[in-house]
């Protein structure tokens, strides 16, 4: 499941997340800013009209490290670089890992040096600014609901992110295909694998 906060030329997506990589599963709080796409419009004046979310501007990954105890953010990075819609590496800021929510309602409250630090111009950036100001307390509301410590166990991780089984998929078929039986979904397991830290951990898009 996730949440979308639909504005006029962006919306802020907001969901838990679970991935696995070579040597850790980690999971928490994705948080998107991303473009819509204008389309024409069709029908009549009571018509309902597309509404589609494409490009990606920005994204803040509040992860907690399954190795520790939840509320760790050991994971915690954002990205502000992207190859068009491919994440480039992680961003570090000790400022994130340090207090991720308070870190994450600076970010979206200063909308416009955010997108401007990603060259991305917006037709009417101080309105759009002025919508997000208006809803924060409820996106940042969602997205302490989708924090890793609300998730106390893998079948409920799975649960929240069942839409992701794909992606799960190809992510266990290259780092998990030595397992028996070959790949697997690691939110099955009736417990966490300890993994590495942070500082051990290879640094992953």
């Amino acid at each position: 499941m996730l949440e979308a906060f639909v504005f006029n030329e962006i919306a802020i997506i907001v969901r838990h997340w679970f991935e696995i990589g070579p040597d850790d599963n980690e999971h928490g709080t994705r948080i998107e800013i991303r473009r819509l796409v204008s389309h024409e419009h069709r029908g009549s004046d009571s018509a309902p009209q597309l509404i589609e979310i494409d490009d990606i501007i920005w994204r803040a990954d509040l992860f907690d490290s399954l190795s520790d105890k939840p509320g760790n953010f050991a994971r915690a990075h954002h990205h502000v670089h992207f190859d068009g819609i491919e994440p480039v590496n992680r961003d570090w800021d000790d400022r994130l890992s340090a207090d991720p929510f308070g870190w994450l309602e600076q970010q979206l409250d200063a909308l416009p040096e955010l997108l401007s630090a990603r060259g991305a111009a917006l037709e009417d950036h101080e309105a759009e600014t002025a919508d997000v100001r208006r809803h924060l307390p409820a996106i940042m509301s969602a997205a302490r609901r989708c924090a890793a410590a609300e998730c106390t166990s893998p079948q409920q991780c799975a649960g929240q992110t069942r839409d992701t089984t794909e992606i799960i998929a190809m992510q266990a078929s290259l780092f998990r295909s030595d397992s028996p039986g070959g790949p697997r979904d690691p939110r099955d397991q009736p417990a966490a694998v300890a993994q590495p830290s942070r500082a051990s951990a290879p640094r992953r898009p």
